[in-house]
């Protein structure tokens, strides 16, 4: 079939539409986005790193900005015991980790992945509680069934986070308290004081470059973040602090690897 040749430019359409865009703006009506919560396109990411005590200042004026802050594990806690309320929990663990939101506030909303405890769900009952599925196992992709919308990433809740941002419409990210790695005691694991047990070494720059002390899931974590941004090629990233996610970011960029 040929297509119709029609004139339809200005039809039922005024003239003066950018009078009309210009109105709309001015009333300052929330707009539409695929996201939960306004933003200029930044997205925080607060991690329970020992750096994060350190960043508490950065973190009020990313709020002051209007930025959206998630929160995960202790974060969350120990961003309210210090006067900010993330506007985003989220969680993919499966594990019972009530003791990560003792501070569970009325305007957070807890993004929690369909694989956490039922301990979990019941604690953060009559709280704003959003459910999302994460893409992980077999076993819980068979239980979800094969329409569900799986949100794929690597095995922690601050790495997953990115992947819920940027599915969200985000692409800048900007990382506190993401240091997996001990803090410079070599022992202190998290921002609430918490201590590592087991421990390894891992260098960045090779084994004359800087050493970190780690535990295992520190370093599959920073493992991990290497392989999220390769499939984020227009992401852009910031991380707050000095672990040893930010020195790999400072080596790659230095070799060339990153820009």
């Amino acid at each position: 079939m040929q297509p119709l040749k029609l004139d339809v430019t200005g039809f039922n359409v005024p003239q003066g539409l950018s009078t009309h865009i210009k109105y709309a703006l001015s009333l300052g009506l929330p707009e539409f986005n695929p996201a939960l919560c306004s933003h200029d396109g930044t997205f925080v990411i607060a991690g329970a790193g020992p750096s994060l005590a350190s960043t508490l200042d950065e973190l009020r004026e990313e709020r002051e900005k209007g930025r959206p802050i998630c929160a995960v594990k202790a974060a969350h806690d120990f961003l309210i015991k210090n006067g900010i309320e993330p506007d985003l929990f989220l969680s993919i663990d499966p594990r019972d980790r009530r003791n990560n939101v003792q501070e569970k506030t009325e305007n957070t909303i807890y993004l929690m992945a369909s694989r956490c405890a039922p301990e979990m769900f019941d604690h953060l009952k009559g709280r704003k509680v959003m459910l999302f599925h994460a893409a992980c196992v077999e076993e819980e992709h068979q239980a979800l069934g094969k329409d569900a919308f799986l949100v794929g990433g690597t095995s922690t809740s601050g790495l997953r986070a990115i992947n819920v941002g940027y599915i969200m419409g985000y692409r800048k990210f900007v990382l506190y308290g993401m240091d997996s790695c001990n803090a410079k005691d070599g022992i202190t694991k998290r921002v609430d004081g918490s201590l590592t047990g087991q421990t390894i070494d891992v260098y960045v720059g090779g084994p004359s470059g800087r050493k970190f002390v780690c535990n295992v899931a520190m370093a599959e974590q920073a493992n991990s973040f290497q392989q999220v941004w390769q499939m984020m090629p227009d992401a852009k990233l910031e991380i707050k602090g000095d672990g040893l996610l930010a020195a790999i970011v400072d080596e790659r960029k230095r070799t060339g690897q990153w820009t």
